[in-house]
């Protein structure tokens, strides 16, 4: 003796085909906003490696005390000139 199956009502069919495509949306949408997410938290990271990168030199600058050598070197940077120190100027290349 065969048993027939129940019909789904069509509206039931209805709901659960919304429920999936609804589902399925904000699934795609969760994956976009963690790839932009993960976008970003990578450009954190590299902005953090750099300004680590920045602060150390700074601590080791600090740490070892300024050089005679590095103070002069940015006066020099700044048109700066020791004392009887003799400044040449290339007059050639114009």
């Amino acid at each position: 003796m065969k048993r027939k199956r129940a019909k789904m009502p069509r509206f039931v069919k209805i709901i659960v085909f919304g429920a999936v495509i609804i589902g399925a949306m904000s699934f795609i949408h969760l994956q976009i906003q963690i790839s932009s997410r993960q976008s970003h938290l990578n450009d954190l990271i590299s902005q953090t490696e750099e300004q680590q990168e920045v602060n150390d030199a700074i601590r080791n600058q600090i740490e070892n005390g300024v050089s005679d050598e590095y103070i002069a070197s940015i006066a020099r940077e700044h048109g700066y000139v020791m004392p009887n120190e003799r400044v040449f100027k290339n007059a050639s290349s114009k």
